[in-house]
């Protein structure tokens, strides 16, 4: 049995006539139906289904009973369907939407073989006489109007494969209105465009008369329509063929959906059609009297076509029927209209070139769709940078500055004077709204401190080549290298070279810097460098008179070539003594001065002080009781060393140091941010005023965004603005650099409590071993003169050791806690050696505190692997405490990089054991030692005294008398 396809019109009981889909097969003299096919089941079929056929199933499926229901009633039930629908929906919504299927399948029935046949509902078999023949092509509707003194009247001939017939008295039968499709004499006759109203009245009339009262109206509309739409012959009035101008227009206009889309639209004879018009002509009516004139336009598709393709090459994309940019907004409104203006003003030139008029429709406001420019021009002085920028919208030239508080505000809409709206573009708010908030308004200008630079250079597009190269030497060119000062007493690593000469070139521009290298690094000899390199020769001290007043260092009258005031170093009080050491060290033509405890110079000494030394030393705490007279003084650098300090703007620490004035800024730390983005701030605030904005902009533009959004492009922003302005190097990046062990000093100030209870004590013990080496003798008192030292020691270390209720506080122990918050911040690992068991014990509760994670290691511990283990692989175990008689031997610590030995004692032999247990085979980093000494204690005593008689360790080791070699005068020293 050999099925065929084919589509049958049948009279649906509701809907009137319909196409339906049927296989059937050749039964003798006729044929039968074998199954109304059904979308659900295509696959099930002994048949092999063509695309057009499956296309045909699918269309028809549309208007299935069960499909009509669920589209049309909200809910659906077959059953009762028909009968609760109402005649206008039926009317309005239904038919026109099943009539639109119709058409479809019409069309395709008119492209392919595919057979028609009418079919009643009742009977199963189909003869060669119920085919119904399908033309390839539309039949042609030809109306003939005449107009006479009388009244105007038409008829209709139909011209089907160039036959004209008749439909008058033909027993025709309507199967689609619109467009009309029309069954008769077995031939399914199908029209492009017109509708089965215009056909009906002449299924009965020869001719239709209009009366002469609406005869002006009907020319006006139906013979106009019916011109436009169908083939008219004309008599007693004109139909021409004109060939008037033709226009493109753009206009931006509303959508259904109220978006802002680009409508195409085509002006023939001063008639708009839009682009996807089904009108092939235009029609205009020109009335003279009683004389009618139709000029009949043919569109020329080949010219819409030119200027679509036009508009494609300027990235607009067609869409439903309307244009826009190829990255249009889906969402917001308001965007999408300000994009779609800002198209306008970019390709206004180009559309005017291709002869495309711009037109807005239906737009609340009318906006200005010329072409914008802004031109810029930058001026450089001192340490400014002054920006003159001119807008011209059209005719109009407005000056930038007038659009700072729209660009400040987000408002992208500014008036012009002729009261149309300038759309700002998104791209002057990407790059001038980083720039704003950095401005200073005076007259046409945007000010810019001279800091601000890598904003402009990133920001700005235009800048003359002269500025770019300035913008360029502002950065540092790599080749920028500085002599190393000849009278420095170190040689300088590389890395420490790039930073000297960072430093030598933020003095030359006048900008301040964070110079932020990990602990350990050589921040201090990097800057000592710098002040040696900037120092200038100065009158001695006593060749001053007593009244000599320091000139201010900004005024006129000063000569900074003849007296340079000096650099104010501030620091933590424990850091004074290493400074003085380490500029006694590699820079001793450095003229220092301390400023520091209860007999520091006041007024009129201190300024006769600044202008006679280079360095002067004090610390944060001095600076604070200090802060009028130092306020009134001008320094040539204000150095910060662990900035840190200032890192809370609402301090009375931030807040004496801000009043500070100096020539130069600089500040040194290994941790330039604790727990903020507000650290960050108020070091970067005193550095260079202003770089940052105020602390509510910065807070509210990179602190909030960053910190809770994790916002990447303001993190870039950010780094723009301060990478000229820190240098930080980890010892990860240097450490091919860096010798396999380094080794320092940290000199720990005692708190004042600490230092009366010191001196109190070490006078008994001193006056009792005094005694008793005058009864025993010197070789005989050394237990004596042994307990003595202990106790000393314990005091230098913390009170606690001695008195565990005291509540005295201990300049080591800040000391020991200030260098681990730093390396904590970083990451290292950390080994805190010492001698005294309770020594650990107060270390431990402060780690507890802080919540810093630890391991410990001391006679007592039993699980000693376990912890050793917890330490080399827990990344949150960060600091080690161990006691130097459990853990100096026997250990292998590779993990760690630094090692504090906290109470030294002239021991080196135990030190060194200690010190491998980190630097030893397998450790791949670079080990940092720092041994932490109490000042004008016992401790620092002992040193000075290993110094002298380097053979003591060796004799306090292999002697049962270690004190034989010393001499009752190094005694008294060592107790001095």
């Amino acid at each position: 049995m050999k099925l065929e396809f084919i589509i049958a019109l049948i009279e649906h009981r509701n809907l009137g006539f319909v196409f339906a889909p049927y296989l059937m097969y050749k039964n003798g003299p006729f044929y039968t139906i074998h199954a109304l096919v059904k979308k659900h089941g295509l696959q099930t079929y002994e048949y092999s289904f063509s695309e057009k056929e499956i296309e045909l199933v699918h269309i028809i499926e549309e208007y299935s009973d069960e499909k009509l229901a669920k589209r049309f009633v909200r809910n659906p039930n077959v059953t009762s369907f028909y009968s609760k629908l109402k005649p206008e929906t039926f009317q309005k919504r239904v038919l026109p939407f099943i009539e639109k299927q119709l058409s479809k399948c019409a069309l395709i029935l008119m492209d392919n073989s595919i057979r028609l046949y009418k079919k009643e509902a009742k009977y199963a078999n189909l003869y060669d006489e119920d085919e119904i023949k399908v033309n390839k092509d539309f039949v042609i509707p030809e109306f003939h109007f005449e107009k006479s003194a009388s009244g105007t009247r038409y008829s209709l001939n139909i011209i089907e494969k160039g036959t004209v017939f008749s439909l008058q008295h033909k027993n025709v039968v309507i199967i689609n209105s619109n467009p009309a499709i029309l069954l008769h004499q077995n031939r399914l006759l199908i029209f492009e465009n017109l509708s089965a109203k215009k056909l009906t009245p002449f299924f009965t009339k020869e001719f239709v008369s209009i009366p002469t009262t609406i005869e002006e109206k009907y020319y006006e509309t139906f013979i106009l329509n019916t011109i436009r739409e169908s083939k008219v012959k004309a008599s007693g009035f004109e139909i021409k063929e004109d060939t008037s101008d033709k226009r493109a227009i753009l206009s931006l206009e509303p959508d259904l959906s109220l978006d802002p889309v680009f409508m195409l639209k085509f002006m023939y004879g001063g008639e708009k059609i839009f682009q996807n018009s089904q009108l092939k002509v235009v029609v205009k009516l020109e009335k003279t009297d009683d004389s009618y004139l139709f000029k009949k336009i043919a569109r020329d598709f080949a010219w819409e076509n030119r200027v679509a393709e036009i508009l494609s090459g300027f990235n607009l994309l067609q869409k439903n029927g309307s244009w826009i940019p190829n990255d249009f907004p889906s969402s917001d409104k308001t965007f999408a209209l300000h994009k779609m203006v800002n198209w306008l003003n970019v390709h206004e030139g180009l559309l005017r070139n291709n002869e495309i008029q711009i037109e807005q429709n239906n737009i609340e406001k009318k906006y200005f769709t010329g072409e914008q420019n802004l031109n810029l021009e930058l001026k450089t002085q001192k340490d400014w940078f002054d920006v003159y920028a001119m807008v011209s919208f059209g005719e109009f030239k407005i000056p930038f500055v007038k659009l700072k508080r729209y660009v400040l505000s987000g408002n992208r809409e500014y008036e012009l004077p002729d009261g149309s709206i300038a759309v700002l573009p998104e791209e002057w708010f990407t790059h001038f709204s980083d720039l704003m908030p950095y401005s200073v308004t005076e007259g046409n200008a945007l000010k810019f401190q001279k800091h601000h630079f890598s904003i402009l250079q990133n920001n700005l597009r235009g800048i003359p080549h002269e500025t770019i190269l300035k913008f360029q030497d502002l950065s540092l060119p790599k080749n920028t290298k500085t002599k190393v000062p000849e009278h420095l007493n170190a040689e300088l690593r590389k890395y420490q070279i790039l930073g000297y000469n960072w430093l030598c070139h933020l003095n030359k521009n006048g900008f301040g810097g964070c110079l932020a290298d990990d602990m350990g690094l050589g921040k201090t000899l990097q800057t000592l460098a710098l002040l040696l390199k900037t120092k200038k020769d100065k009158p001695a001290f006593e060749e001053l008179p007593k009244d000599a007043q320091q000139p201010g260092l900004f005024d006129t009258q000063y000569d900074l070539d003849s007296v340079q005031p000096a650099s104010l170093i501030i620091l933590p009080t424990s850091l004074v003594h290493n400074w003085e050491n380490e500029i006694n060290k590699f820079t001793p033509s450095l003229k220092v001065y301390k400023h520091v405890g209860v007999r520091r110079k006041k007024d009129d000494e201190l300024q006769k002080v600044n202008t006679s030394f280079d360095v002067i030393l004090t610390t944060y705490g001095t600076v604070r009781n200090d802060k009028e007279i130092l306020s009134r003084m001008n320094f040539y650098y204000l150095v910060l060393d662990e900035s840190q300090y200032i890192k809370n703007s609402t301090s009375k620490t931030y807040k004496a140091i801000i009043k500070l004035k100096a020539k130069h800024r600089l500040t040194l730390t290994g941790t330039p941010i604790e727990n903020s983005l507000a650290d960050l701030w108020a070091q970067i605030n005193f550095l260079n005023k202003g770089l940052l904005g105020n602390l509510a902009f910065f807070k509210r533009n990179f602190i909030t965004p960053i910190e809770k959004h994790n916002n990447q492009d303001k993190k870039e922003k950010l780094q723009i603005l301060i990478r000229p302005f820190v240098l930080r190097r980890t010892k990860t990046e240097v450490a091919k650099e860096l010798p396999p062990l380094m080794e320092q000093i940290r000199y720990c100030p005692m708190e004042d409590e600490q230092f009366s209870k010191y001196e109190q004590e070490k006078s008994v013990i001193r006056n009792s071993i005094l005694e008793n080496i005058e009864k025993e003798g010197i070789e005989k008192s050394s237990f004596v003169l042994l307990q003595g030292i202990t106790r000393l020691r314990q005091l230098a270390n913390h009170p606690q050791l001695l008195e565990k209720d005291q509540a005295l506080d201990s300049g080591k122990y800040n000391e020991i806690f200030r260098s681990l918050n730093n390396l904590i911040a970083e990451n290292h690992k950390v080994l805190i050696f010492s001698s005294f068991v309770q020594h650990l014990e107060l270390i431990e509760k402060g780690l507890k505190q802080k919540k810093w994670g630890y391991c410990k290691l001391t006679g007592s511990t039993l699980n000693r692997e376990e912890v050793i283990g917890q330490f080399q692989e827990d990344p949150q175990k960060q600091v080690f405490l161990i006691s130097l008689k459990a853990g100096g031997v026997g250990l292998n610590l590779t993990k760690a990089d630094y090692v504090f030995i906290i109470d030294p004692w002239w021991n080196p032999a135990a030190e060194n054991q200690a010190i491998s247990r980190a630097h030893r085979i397998g450790q791949k980093k670079n080990v940092f030692v720092y041994r932490f000494i109490t000042e004008d204690s016992i401790e620092e005593k002992i040193m000075q005294l290993q110094q002298q008689k380097s053979s003591l360790a060796d004799t306090f080791i292999n002697s049962n008398n270690p004190f034989k070699e010393i001499t009752k005068d190094e005694i008294l020293k060592l107790l001095s």
